[in-house]
């Protein structure tokens, strides 16, 4: 039996290759690249594991304990830059996101010397020290497992209101597979007699990966059927026309927009609104992410001033604050997201 489970996972494993190339090459965005790395890296990782508790240990020492724990130290950083696409637009990796690296480089610098032993060396150490070395990493990639899983819950709960409900749902569901497989590896971990014991999360892990996978390719309405099954509200299209009528009226004439701490909740006390009607009249009436629709107006305020004389003399930054941005950064990306030039040469080209 659990050599029948070994040739199903192997299967899982040449798949997620498969499905990795597939997503990488079918768009060239942070997103898609994120999403397909996982899909690799979670490929990788089932090979490893049916290298590891196999005859081929023994007849190839040589990548015993090899980018095991390394390619285990991706799973969360690369979900969590993923749920950045997702809810804050992200398009580009930056030098902040190589703190997500750091399990890896304290892995090298305490277990470093291990990995450059000659492999029956290194396989007789780990054996010999499994317990006092080898399990305190395996506690560790248990651990980073579950923090990372937290993370992602919290991040979600934080920027739901941000994004059309179909992609927080998307976001649920991929969460939903790392946070179980976070508690199963974590349980494992503990209990389990041997690592051929941790078949069982490989087949788990890839059954639900495959079956989420397959439910949206096969049915790509299926989410939009659990939302409107589980999270509609009995908000009716006069309602949301309504809310819509606010949302102008309150952002031409009070220029809500300029308040930089403005979120979906606080128009909705401004509005005396739910903010979840605000939030479902944005994903389903106006069809545009909250952000997006707040920072076209900024822009719009900002492209005033800029042309403006008088403001002449002040610097882009303060043009930024005086649109409701926080800083020259986000500025800088709105402005050229909705615009052909930055700030800067819009600016020069009224001034001439």
């Amino acid at each position: 039996m659990v050599e029948f489970i070994r040739y199903i996972i192997l299967i899982q494993a040449l798949l997620s290759f498969f499905v990795a190339g597939g997503l990488f090459f079918r768009d060239s965005g942070l997103k898609s690249a994120t999403v397909a790395f996982l899909t690799l890296i979670f490929g990788c990782h089932m090979l490893l594991f049916l290298y590891g508790s196999g005859g081929l240990v023994d007849q190839y020492p040589q990548f015993v304990i090899l980018f095991y724990f390394e390619v285990g130290f991706l799973f969360g950083p690369f979900l969590y830059v993923h749920l950045e696409t997702i809810f804050i637009d992200k398009k580009r990796l930056r030098w902040m996101d190589l703190l997500h690296l750091l399990p890896i480089v304290l892995f090298w610098v305490f277990f470093g010397d291990i990995l450059f032993l000659p492999g029956q060396e290194r396989a007789q150490y780990i054996y010999d020290n499994f317990w006092t070395v080898t399990m305190i990493w395996n506690y560790t990639l248990a651990g980073q497992l579950f923090v990372y899983a937290i993370a992602s819950i919290l991040f979600v709960l934080k920027n739901k209101s941000k994004v059309p409900r179909n992609n927080t749902l998307y976001a649920i569901l991929l969460v939903s597979v790392y946070g179980t497989s976070s508690i199963i590896i974590g349980y494992l971990t503990h209990y389990a007699g041997s690592w051929r014991d941790f078949s069982i999360y490989y087949l788990v892990n890839g059954i639900m990966v495959f079956s989420v996978g397959y439910i949206l390719y096969k049915d790509p309405k299926f989410l939009k059927q659990i939302r409107k099954k589980y999270f509609s509200s009995n908000l009716d299209k006069k309602h949301m026309s309504a809310i819509h009528k606010k949302i102008e009226v309150s952002f031409k004439k009070e220029e809500l927009f300029l308040q930089n701490n403005l979120t979906v909740k606080t128009l909705g006390r401004n509005l005396n609104e739910k903010h979840y009607h605000i939030s479902q009249t944005f994903s389903e009436y106006i069809k545009e992410n909250f952000n997006d629709y707040v920072n076209k107006h900024r822009i719009e305020y900002a492209k005033n001033l800029l042309r403006d004389p008088e403001y002449a003399p002040y610097k882009i930054e303060a043009i930024a604050l005086e649109s409701g941005f926080n800083n020259k950064v986000t500025f800088y990306k709105a402005f050229t997201k909705f615009n052909d030039d930055t700030p800067s040469k819009y600016r020069k080209a009224y001034a001439s």
